[in-house]
């Protein structure tokens, strides 16, 4: 970024460092020296006559020569480690630090630090925590620093996030956020200090080690200011923090492309380091508080390695090539639900063919229990439609318990010749081993249900098939349970419909599908949508993906639901916000069934997703018997004359 302050900073001297870490000093040296760099070296290569060519190291870094190097030193004769040494004082290095005992040897450093005046230090602690505590004053002293005119900086779920852009939006989120229970660092002229490699912290440039000392939030335009300690009190707040995240405000362009992928990560550069960037547009009616700290929390998440645009690009992919492999199939128009789905549906327990679960498909509706086809007649399966899920009890095993040896094997070779989808039992059936050889050898898949009753397994199994294949509908739209009712939020493009239902989960209601809902007819004829694609992922422009499960929890998030009305959200094309008292705009037809659907008309100043709220409570009074409308209508009624005249000279 361009538009930064430099901030000058003093170098510390040798005397700081003896200072700081308490060093006792043997030989003076130049203390006043400042150290260049925030380099440390241990010596080691100089020892064995090896100085590199340059000496770069040597003479910008602070040395320090722990007890391996005493050791080896020891080994040397006097004449060959004094002319190492020698050559070794003669660069210009800040100071030599030792963290052992030896007279004999300090006797020999000191006489030569002192003929080349060089600083020559001894430590009372050993070798790893000198040099730990040297790197933590270096880093704290060298810290690269500049100012950034035009930010705010806040700390959203332990995420630092910086915040530029349009000026009106960024205070007005500000404000929001800290409603919402996060914490200020500063407002205006972040200071920036880099502490170490991926490591940017923020801080407010005020003083805050003064006991009255308040944070402000002002607004650039008109120079007004907001004491947030005052308004929000001092948990609201914070001196500093680690810079995790940059978002950018920009006004809403309607030529603009805004990612709805959020797969490619762009970046903002500070100090030489990068730091994630988001690019969000501002409009009227859009909940930009929500949306940062979707944007907080997502970041949580890439940070402990989870990505949630690459998961929802990885599971698409694996959907188009389960479509690829289906192109070949004549019958690929067909309606058809993956073995393994009805597995995990119903919790069943896999005896054998376990590799075939992901390749086989159901196909058809139907399901049979065996009965007429264990006496040999098979005429029944040469119907394409009846080559469907088998069903097997006890009943079924005792019957061909009790045929003669050979006929037994006769039928069950021809009838486990079918391609059935798969075989199950009741969990309380005793499968036969010569009925399982038979189905291992023929590969197909054999499984155990943990329901006792063959009506229930069957009935199960009608309920949720006939509700797979029957007809479905794909709607453009977001499918939310608020209360207890399944709400479809329909409107065109970008009117705001993925972000207000980010609001209502975030008040806790939960999402079923964004962007396209599939929806179904049940066996009781209700209207039942799901996910037409990936569940628990939403679409966020500017945002990208974002996985609704892994940010806000299970209970944010349900696979389907009953449709019970459709909310319709319109731009508010005049000033008058008055709607009419019949706010129900008749039916939304789907699947051949009317359900009741609301209009609610959205402008700056509105809040969605309160709207729509209370919509959905309006409607369940309604259900429960309690009509607003018509008891509006019953009170004017009542009113006399005197307060009709008061009313219609003092209107809304």
């Amino acid at each position: 970024m361009s538009n930064f302050l430099s901030h000058e900073k003093m170098n510390p001297t040798i005397q700081d460092l003896i200072d700081k870490l308490e060093l006792e000093v043997l030989n003076p040296g130049d203390p006043a020296r400042q150290i260049e760099r925030p380099n440390i070296y241990q010596i080691g290569y100089e020892l064995t006559g090896f100085f590199s060519y340059s000496g770069e190291d040597l003479e910008q870094s602070v040395q320090v020569c722990g007890r391996k190097e005493l050791m080896y030193m020891r080994t040397l004769s006097e004449q060959v480690l004094i002319a190492l040494l020698t050559k070794y004082f003669s660069y210009r290095f800040p100071a030599l630090v030792i963290t052992w005992d030896d007279e004999a040897m300090e006797r020999i450093l000191v006489r030569l630090a002192t003929i080349h005046n060089v600083t020559l230090l001894k430590s009372k602690k050993d070798t790893p925590v000198t040099i730990r505590e040297l790197k933590f004053f270096l880093q704290k002293n060298f810290v690269e620093e500049m100012i950034l005119p035009g930010y705010t900086f806040l700390e959203i779920y332990g995420i630092g996030v910086l915040i530029t852009g349009y000026e009106d939006a960024k205070i007005g989120v500000a404000i929001e956020l800290l409603d919402r229970g996060h914490r200020i660092i500063t407002d205006d002229n972040v200071l920036i200090r880099r502490l170490a490699e991926n490591y940017l912290e923020g801080c407010n440039r005020l003083d805050k080690s003064v006991e009255d000392s308040h944070f402000f939030l002002q607004n650039q335009k008109d120079g007004t200011k907001i004491d947030v300690t005052t308004q929000y009190g001092i948990k609201s707040t914070r001196a500093k923090k680690k810079i995790d995240l940059l978002i950018v405000l920009e006004e809403w362009n309607e030529k603009e492309f805004y990612d709805r992928l959020g797969l490619d990560e762009i970046y903002a550069e500070f100090l030489g380091e990068r730091v994630p960037k988001i690019v969000l547009p501002v409009r009227k009616g859009r909940n930009l508080a929500v949306i940062l700290e979707a944007a907080a929390m997502n970041s949580r998440l890439k940070i402990i390695g989870e990505n949630s645009a690459e998961i929802f690009v990885a599971e698409t992919k694996k959907i188009i090539e389960e479509n690829k492999k289906m192109q070949g199939d004549k019958d690929m128009d067909k309606k058809r639900i993956g073995v393994l789905a009805l597995k995990n549906q119903f919790g069943l327990k896999v005896i054998t063919g376990e590799k075939a679960l992901e390749t086989t498909q159901v196909t058809t509706v139907s399901i049979h229990r065996p009965a007429l086809a264990l006496s040999g007649f098979f005429d029944i399966y040469e119907d394409p439609e009846n080559i469907c899920i088998q069903i097997f009890s006890n009943d079924e095993f005792r019957y061909l318990n009790g045929l003669p040896g050979e006929r037994r094997n006769e039928i069950l070779e021809k009838y486990l010749s079918y391609p059935f989808p798969m075989l199950v039992t009741t969990v309380d059936t005793e499968v036969p081993s010569w009925f399982l050889e038979l189905v291992r050898k023929r590969g197909l898949i054999l499984c155990k249900s943990p329901y006792k009753k063959v009506s229930q397994v069957i009935a199960n199994f009608n309920g949720y098939l006939e509700t797979a294949f029957n007809p479905t509908l794909s709607v453009h739209g977001v499918f939310l349970e608020l209360y207890g009712f399944g709400v479809l939020i329909i409107g065109k493009s970008q009117i705001g419909k993925s972000e207000t239902a980010l609001e209502l989960i975030h008040r806790g209601h939960r999402l079923v599908a964004d962007d396209f809902v599939k929806f179904s007819r049940d066996t009781g004829g209700a209207v039942v949508g799901r996910a037409a694609r990936l569940p628990y992922f939403m679409e966020v422009r500017g945002l990208g993906v974002i996985d609704i499960k892994a940010l806000y929890g299970l209970g944010a998030v349900r696979l389907n639901k009953r449709l019970d009305f459709v909310i319709e959200m319109r731009e508010q094309k005049t000033e008058d916000y008055l709607t009419s008292l019949h706010y129900e705009s008749g039916a939304y037809e789907i699947l051949n069934k009317n359900i009741p659907k609301i209009v609610l008309y959205m402008s700056s100043g509105r809040n969605a997703a309160a709207m729509v709220e209370i919509a959905v409570m309006n409607r369940m009074a309604r259900a429960l018997g309690h009509d607003p409308d018509k008891l509006y209508r019953e009170g004017l009624k009542k009113l006399t004359d005197e307060e009709r005249k008061l009313i219609e000279e003092n209107p809304r």
